[in-house]
């Protein structure tokens, strides 16, 4: 029985003396707190994508008749591509309609000249007011035309220059190769 007993008192005092943790020099500080990542915003899909161009285009048709020609000239505006860009485009050209209904009659296509005039600006819309700028302000003038919309919608049906001329909505300009 002593045996035991000193047996019990060395562990006891082993267990006191010897199993003691060191502390170490250094201060444990807590792992930082880590929030929760915000979410990416998801990805559209392409048929979600509005693939119209906000390109609008508006012209505006003028035919006089002198003698057996008839004079035709056509003003263009283009805004709404790229920035504050916009352009105009005057084309003229004049040809005579009992030649090109006798040709078309007989399977011919009559072509007539016509001659382009790109006029390259800026357009600020404001106030229901659209004006156009062109870059070179020495050979042509500032336009403002005034913005008509259909009821109750924020879709423009027409514009209406200084001259009180209607532009109506046309078809753009496609890009060419010129040879």
């Amino acid at each position: 029985m002593r045996k035991i007993i000193i047996l019990a008192l060395m562990i006891l005092a082993n267990i006191l003396c010897f199993g003691q943790k060191k502390k170490s020099g250094k201060t444990n500080h807590p792992f930082p707190k880590i929030e929760n990542p915000t979410r990416p915003p998801e990805a559209k899909r392409i048929e979600d994508l509005d693939l119209v161009s906000s390109e609008r285009c508006f012209v505006y048709n003028v035919e006089e008749k002198k003698d057996s020609l008839l004079f035709v000239n056509e003003n263009l505006l283009e805004y709404g591509w790229a920035g504050d860009n916009a352009r105009m485009v005057i084309t003229s050209y004049s040809y005579d309609p009992i030649k090109k209904e006798a040709a078309a009659k007989s399977g011919y296509v009559l072509l007539e000249e016509r001659k382009m005039q790109f006029v390259n600006g800026s357009y600020k819309i404001q106030n229901d007011m659209l004006v156009f700028t062109p870059e070179k302000k020495e050979k042509f003038k500032t336009r403002k035309f005034r913005l008509l919309y259909k009821f109750r919608t924020k879709e423009i049906d027409y514009l209406i220059d200084e001259g009180n001329n209607k532009f109506v909505p046309g078809d753009c300009l496609e890009p060419m190769v010129s040879m």
